[in-house]
């Protein structure tokens, strides 16, 4: 009896953490879209994405703040299966460093004949918050461009962009409302990208776009070790 229960306890186990790590696959095929911010642009277009930076350094000489944009950074999603129909977007950035300003925003880069919604520019107060609904024509399916976003740049150091969680951000298709991850971008302005030590130990990098994407495997393993543990408890039940 105790070989025939371990037994089909190791088929449990084996059978739930599979269960999870399936149903995080089927999660993630089902429409997540992960936005990022890119700070360097190049390669970046409505259905192409070239390497998407963590942090880029740049060099401005004398900032200072003239409500029109000095450099252009990137709010990027990967995972984008179907042609959006709406989507929107709230930005958080250092509002002593940086303003978001024209000419370099573009609003409608994935809906090129739709209506771009948001904030007056120049927006001199985080958050920045921009919406694009449809007027004609469709969306562009495919890893890309979201919106470009110009900064009027007002002083140096390095400016940490990162996205407000749902409903905030947010991705709609045909298929309705995606479930969406937010991973942050930083800009050197005049600075460097190396990240300090805090308190004698390095701060690790950026994770979280991730928090939300092992759970489901994380629920299956689990319940598979509270299912081994009943069991073992029964078996020695059985045998006492």
């Amino acid at each position: 009896m105790e070989r025939l229960t371990a037994g089909a306890l190791a088929v449990a186990l084996v059978f739930l953490v599979s269960w999870g790590l399936d149903a995080q696959e089927t999660a993630q095929a089902q429409g997540t879209v992960d936005f990022d911010i890119d700070p360097e642009i190049t390669g970046n277009y409505a259905d192409t994405l070239g390497t998407v930076e963590d942090c880029v350094q740049v060099d401005i000489p004398s900032p200072s703040f003239d409500n029109v944009s000095d450099y252009n950074i990137d709010i990027v999603v990967s995972g984008d299966t179907q042609a959006p129909t709406m989507y929107d977007v709230s930005l958080n950035y250092d509002s002593n460093k940086v303003h978001i300003a024209g000419p370099g925003t573009d609003r409608l880069i994935k809906l090129p004949e739709g209506l771009g919604l948001g904030e007056t520019l120049p927006d001199r107060v985080s958050p920045y918050v921009a919406s694009a609904s449809p007027f004609m024509g469709e969306g562009i399916a495919g890893d890309g461009t979201l919106m470009r976003i110009g900064l009027d740049i007002g002083a140096s150091g390095v400016v940490v962009f990162s996205l407000n969680g749902a409903s905030e951000t947010a991705y709609t298709s045909d298929a309705g409302s995606h479930p969406i991850t937010l991973d942050s971008g930083r800009l050197a302005i005049n600075d460097s990208c190396a990240i300090p030590p805090v308190g004698g130990i390095a701060e690790l990098p950026d994770v979280s776009g991730l928090a939300g994407r092992n759970y489901i495997a994380l629920a299956g393993i689990g319940a598979a070790v509270a299912a081994l543990a009943a069991g073992a408890w029964y078996a020695r039940r059985l045998l006492a």
